[in-house]
């Protein structure tokens, strides 16, 4: 007796698994650029989320222990953002390294203000800032790219 495919029953219809197999795989490869954009964006809030609770502490309007706080956290948005890019399947390999440059960049950049809050030194945190803002452009700009209309 041959090996029959088991079928599955979506919305009344019989689905083989390998019509399924085959479906999951187009769709997933057509979430990779969904999912670098997700990504892309995530770090982009993520950023603007930073430069707010800097600019909270530099005022005085925040505690050192909450923007040491939501830097680490942030951090780890960072990181996730960064390997879910770099992992996702593409068709524009240098664009997607783009990204993921400018998303290390902004961890970088988290990493080093994270620091200065903890030292106090108010110089090393505008620094960070400065990066951050840089990196928040290389982003934009790479996200430009990357989604960019292709000839």
């Amino acid at each position: 007796m041959a090996h029959q495919t088991p079928d599955l029953i979506v919305r009344r219809r019989y689905l083989r698994l390998d019509c399924l197999c085959l479906l999951s795989m187009m769709l997933s490869a057509c979430s990779s650029s969904d999912q670098i954009e997700q990504q892309s964006r995530t770090a982009a809030s993520a950023a603007q989320t930073v430069l707010m609770a800097l600019d909270a502490w530099a005022a005085g309007a925040a505690p050192t222990t909450y923007a040491v706080g939501t830097l680490q956290s942030i951090g780890k948005t960072l990181a996730d953002a960064g390997e879910q890019i770099r992992s996702a399947e593409t068709s524009e390999p240098a664009e997607q390294a783009s990204l993921a440059k400018a998303v290390n960049d902004l961890s970088v950049a988290v990493t080093r203000a994270e620091a200065g809050l903890q030292a106090g030194d108010r110089p090393e945190v505008q620094d960070a800032q400065q990066d951050l803002r840089l990196a928040s452009r290389s982003l934009a700009t790479a996200y430009a790219k990357y989604f960019a209309p292709k000839p």
